[in-house]
C-alpha cells in the first residue's frame, strides 16, 4: 500500500465543530476527504459500501478496511483525511496495533497507517454549550444541517440537567483522553477552539492548509451546505443550567 503524502487527522469530541472542519477541509479540493470511517455504528455501511469482505460476524477485514479508509478520505492530490471522536481512539489503535505489532508508539502507528500526520484537534471552551447541542442532536438524530439530514426529527429534546451533567462528564473524559494521548505520544496538535473556529471557518481552514504546506489562493471562496444549529432556546437551557448549577457565564 502506497501511504498518502499528508493525512490530516481529525481529533475531536461530539459538537466541537469537527463536521463543518471536514465539510472544508474536502471542499478545498486538496486536503482529503476526513469522515468518522471508524465510528463503531458506521463501519457495516461503509464496509458495504466500499465492498469490504466482513467475516460471519459483520466485522470487516482490518486490512481492506484500512485500505477503503485510505482511498475514500483522499482528494484527487492523495493528500487524505480522518476523524477519530476520543471514544473511538482505543479501539482502532488496537485495530492498527493488530495489523503493524512490531511498530512503535500510537505517533508511529499513525505514520506507518497514513504516512506523515498533520494533527488537529477540535475542542469547546463552552462544554454546556457542547452538551445542549448534544442533547438535541441524541433526541432529534439530526447531528448537522446540510441538507441530509432527516426532514422529521425523531423527537424533541426538552430541558434535562441530569442528561446535561452526563455530557460535560463525557465531555471532560474525552477531553482528558485526547490530552493524555498526546503528550504519551509527544504529539503537538494544532488546536482549534470551536469559539475562534466558528467566527471565520474559511480563515482557519486557510491557515491550516498553509501550515501544512498545502497552496491555495487565500481569495478562494470554499463553500459548504453546513448551517449552524443553535438558536435561542438553546441559550435560554444554558443560562438557565448556569443558574442551577451555580456557573458563572461563559467568557469566550
Amino acid at each position: 500500500m502506497m501511504h498518502p503524502p499528508l493525512t490530516f487527522v481529525i481529533c475531536a469530541t461530539p459538537r466541537t465543530g469537527s463536521t463543518l472542519l471536514c465539510a472544508l477541509l474536502a471542499a478545498t479540493g486538496v486536503a482529503g476527504r476526513p469522515e468518522s470511517f471508524y465510528r463503531a455504528e458506521d463501519r457495516a455501511e461503509w464496509a458495504e459500501e466500499w465492498g469490504v469482505t466482513c467475516d460471519s460476524c459483520g466485522s470487516p477485514d482490518p486490512a481492506s478496511y484500512l485500505h477503503a479508509a485510505i482511498r475514500a478520505g483522499q482528494s484527487e492530490n492523495g493528500v487524505c483525511g480522518i476523524r477519530i471522536q476520543a471514544a473511538t481512539l482505543p479501539d482502532f489503535m488496537d485495530e492498527l496495533r493488530s495489523l503493524f505489532p512490531d511498530t512503535g508508539d500510537d505517533g508511529a502507528l499513525f505514520a506507518k497507517a497514513f504516512g506523515p500526520c498533520h494533527f488537529i484537534w477540535c475542542r469547546r471552551g463552552d462544554d454546556v454549550a457542547q452538551s445542549i447541542s448534544r442533547l438535541k442532536a441524541e433526541v432529534s438524530q439530526i447531528w448537522h444541517l446540510d441538507g441530509t439530514e432527516p426532514k422529521i426529527p425523531q423527537g424533541r429534546a426538552s430541558y434535562d440537567a441530569a442528561r446535561i451533567d452526563a455530557f460535560r462528564a463525557e465531555i471532560a473524559q474525552g477531553n482528558a483522553r485526547w490530552v493524555q494521548w498526546f503528550a504519551a505520544n509527544a504529539i503537538a496538535p494544532v488546536i482549534l477552539d470551536y469559539e475562534t473556529f466558528a467566527k471565520d471557518p474559511q480563515h482557519h481552514v486557510h491557515a491550516l492548509l498553509a501550515a501544512a504546506g498545502l497552496a491555495l489562493d487565500t481569495n478562494t471562496a470554499l463553500t459548504v451546505a453546513n448551517r449552524r444549529m443553535a438558536n435561542a432556546e438553546s441559550a435560554i437551557w444554558a443560562e438557565r443550567y448556569r443558574a442551577e448549577r451555580g456557573l458563572a457565564p461563559f467568557q469566550g
